[in-house]
């Protein structure tokens, strides 16, 4: 029997809460830092939210039922009560057992020359000097961008996954370090968020189960690979031209909001408000299921990739670890399938099937990494990419094992697929060039052929 969503997610925020998280350290010359949230929650079915709300009244809650809200439970006979006994004791809940699992999303406001406008993203920002650490950078930004207060007792701070290193031009330049944190609401009930416009477009919780799983809505986007050179226009151009566009795989989402600022839902919505000529304050409009449904049926689907989807795939690659040791049993047919496949070379190229097939509930870790328009610039990648491949397998098998804490692997992944990149660009800008070179000497010599051997009546 396949294991529950609620089990996989379980043994993830475990493995994140008792897993000593690795930090990188800012080098010399670029010491910018910056945090993001994860944040999760589980959604009770209607019938049992409409029963916890009859337990728990402006957050009063009997004695004899405070064993329903975690929140309300911090300690136990030692006087405290360690991260991993919590969740352990969260999941054991009968809502939860129940409920929906769901990770928040931001879709960021819009603006001019922000790299980062319209994005899917995390809830987060850069570390001011003022912040202590990256973690309360990450809360600090929450409560900026959607008004949600990680510091209350109705969310668990679980752990922090593996730092990323944000860079530019391909790769060659560091531009900051980036910390993500994982927090999980104990409460069945979430709080109003506050959206700053400025920001923030809307908020949105989506299903666990439209990531955590093989085939997810996967879709494509193009970027032009202009964007990683300097602001020249003919050298944009030429360069778009020789190289083309890059592809990223993206996963679709369905554009069904919380929470929206007033503008935006003023601009979607039929019925919404004229937003207040003020600032910021009561910006936020709460949306009903039914707004939620008719803004997802007139709204195009949200785009999931890049870096939010890196970090995304990080967490789903915790999850994916469940029961990764132990083995179902075989049939015989099977057993000696695998048995001729150990004995041939194909089983090189194939690894490890056994522990991919296990591990395979998640989008593979990789996919956050482009490909390009040109048919010959993937080839070229490819050639170059040996050592990016041997990383990649080294990566998928270490999860669950004790090489995972071993290395930075996304940091190593990332450096070895775009010095690939790198040098399949340079290859084929080169053979561009010798190309264009050589067709433009061949069609100057036929040219000049052609006049040297003109009728002589012509040169009269």
């Amino acid at each position: 029997m396949t294991p529950s969503l609620l089990a996989h997610l379980q043994h993830g925020l475990v493995r994140i809460a008792t897993i000593s998280p690795r930090v990188l350290a800012s080098p010399p010359t670029q010491q910018r830092r910056a945090s993001v949230a994860l944040i999760l929650r589980i959604r009770p079915a209607a019938e049992d939210e409409a029963w916890l709300r009859t337990k728990w009244r402006d957050g009063e809650v009997l004695e004899e039922d405070a064993h329903l809200f975690p929140s309300m439970m911090q300690q136990d006979a030692n006087g405290t009560m360690s991260t991993e006994a919590r969740l352990r004791h969260f999941f054991t809940l009968p809502w939860v057992q129940s409920g929906t699992p769901e990770l928040l999303f931001i879709k960021r406001a819009v603006r001019v020359n922000d790299n980062w406008s319209s994005h899917v993203a995390f809830p987060g920002g850069r570390r001011d000097e003022e912040d202590e650490n990256g973690l309360f950078t990450a809360m600090r930004e929450t409560w900026e961008e959607v008004g949600i207060d990680l510091a209350e007792k109705d969310f668990l701070h679980v752990g922090h996954l593996e730092d990323r290193e944000i860079t530019s031009s391909l790769g060659k330049r560091l531009l900051m370090i980036l910390s993500p944190y994982v927090f999980v609401q104990l409460s069945p009930f979430s709080p109003p968020p506050s959206l700053q416009p400025s920001e923030v477009a809307t908020l949105l919780w989506v299903p666990l189960s439209r990531l955590f799983t093989p085939t997810p809505a996967w879709g494509t986007l193009h970027l032009d690979i202009a964007r990683h050179t300097p602001r020249h226009t003919f050298l944009r151009r030429l360069l778009g031209l020789l190289v083309g566009r890059m592809t990223f795989r993206c996963i679709q989402l369905p554009n069904a909001p919380t929470a929206m600022t007033l503008v935006d839902a003023a601009q979607v919505l039929p019925d919404a408000p004229a937003p207040a000529a003020t600032a910021d304050d009561d910006a936020t409009k709460q949306l009903t299921e039914a707004e939620r449904e008719y803004v997802a049926e007139h709204t195009e689907p949200l785009q999931l990739w890049g870096l939010t989807l890196g970090m995304t795939l990080d967490f789903l690659g915790h999850m994916a670890t469940y029961q990764i040791h132990q083995t179902p049993a075989e049939a015989p047919t099977m057993r000696a399938l695998r048995r001729v496949l150990s004995h041939t070379p194909s089983s090189w190229l194939l690894g490890s099937p056994h522990r991919s097939l296990l591990a395979r509930k998640a989008p593979s870790i990789v996919e956050v990494f482009p490909r390009f328009s040109y048919p010959d610039v993937n080839l070229w990648m490819w050639v170059f990419g040996w050592r990016y491949r041997a990383i990649q397998r080294k990566w998928e098998q270490s999860m669950g094992t004790e090489m995972e804490r071993r290395a930075h692997w996304s940091g190593l992944a990332l450096a070895a697929f775009y010095s690939c990149v790198r040098r399949a660009l340079i290859v084929t800008t080169l053979l561009r060039c010798l190309g264009l070179a050589s067709l433009l000497s061949l069609g100057s010599w036929m040219a000049v052929r052609r006049w040297q051997r003109r009728p002589l009546w012509l040169s009269v």
